[in-house]
């Protein structure tokens, strides 16, 4: 597979800029095709990122920043960055379904729970705020990009709806029973989240109901997708997959700093019952083992030999909550 090239927005990220977005608790633009596309691997990225995708560190992994100067730093950049990382684990799970063929293989289906429970671990990571950044920063900030600003504008959830909602690939059917729960689970999560950040409150779109013409689908994804910050262009998988390593180590050295639930800003006292279930805090203790196991998972189709052995590392790491 070919380098990155060093002309492309994400090749100018990844040879000159070794701290994630230039510096503490910055953003990056994330760059995705309209469709996914095949294959991920390249050595040169699982040289640099050896610390996520092996088990010994690496020694020239760049150090985390420290803690945040404020909660509305630190949300934001959560907000921004934790919902780029769910679009490339919605565009890999969907890759996945796509081409799920018969038999099913058990690592091609433990690789798709793992993307499930990525998904809600990232549900947990962006609302970490607390209700009162979330109303005075995080919602303001959606009403003004467009008021009736709604999640079901995200233009990579089409190819994974049918499976979030517990209807995996007929070809997975033998070993889909993880799956369907790892599912379950992830609307609990989603559900837990409404509760938690607008429980008195109806969303944007509910708000916003009323006469007016509604924006053609397509426009209200260039909405969605500039609000945070992703731009659709012609896209390496050797970009995609650098995209994916950055924030997956941007948000692991973040939990290293700050955890899920930082001292001075908590809103643990604000999580509803759903989430205090035992099957969710157990994401909660373990988003940085999980996030470095898919990241080896969205490698090892075309590694060499000695990584694609290394096994998967989730459930190491506990500074998630």
């Amino acid at each position: 597979m070919r380098a990155l090239d060093s002309t492309s927005t994400v090749g100018l990220l990844e040879t000159g800029v070794s701290e994630f977005g230039g510096r503490a608790y910055g953003l990056e633009p994330l760059i995705l095709p309209t469709d996914p596309v095949h294959g991920s691997g390249d050595d040169q990225l699982m040289r640099k990122y050896a610390d996520l995708l092996g088990p010994d560190p690496s020694p020239t992994a760049p150090a985390g920043p420290g803690a945040a100067d404020s909660a509305e730093e630190l949300f934001w950049f959560r907000w921004i960055t934790g919902h780029q990382l769910t679009f490339l684990l919605w565009q890999e799970l969907g890759r996945r379904a796509a081409g799920a063929v018969a038999p099913a293989q058990s690592d091609e289906v433990a690789a798709a729970v793992r993307l499930v429970r990525g998904y809600s671990a990232m549900l947990l990571y962006t609302a970490s705020c607390t209700r009162d950044v979330y109303h005075r920063v995080i919602r303001p900030s959606m009403a003004l990009h467009h008021p009736a600003f709604s999640g079901s504008w995200a233009r990579d959830y089409g190819s994974v709806r049918a499976l979030l909602r517990g209807r995996p690939p007929a070809a997975w059917a033998d070993r889909a029973d993880a799956l369907v729960e790892e599912c379950a689970l992830n609307e609990v999560v989603h559900e837990g989240i409404a509760l938690k950040l607008v429980p008195d409150a109806p969303s944007l779109l509910q708000a916003a109901a009323g006469p007016g013409r509604p924006l053609p689908r397509d426009i209200r994804a260039v909405l969605y997708d500039t609000y945070f910050l992703t731009l659709r262009a012609p896209c390496s998988p050797a970009e995609i997959a650098v995209q994916l390593l950055r924030r997956v180590r941007a948000v692991c050295d973040d939990l290293a700093a700050n955890r899920l639930y930082p001292a001075s800003v908590s809103s643990r006292s604000e999580k509803p019952e759903a989430l205090r279930a035992e099957r969710v805090e157990e994401i909660e203790h373990t988003v940085p083992g999980l996030l470095a196991g898919i990241a080896l998972d969205s490698v090892r189709r075309s590694t060499p030999d000695s990584l694609a052995a290394t096994r998967p590392m989730e459930g190491h790491g506990s500074h998630g909550a």
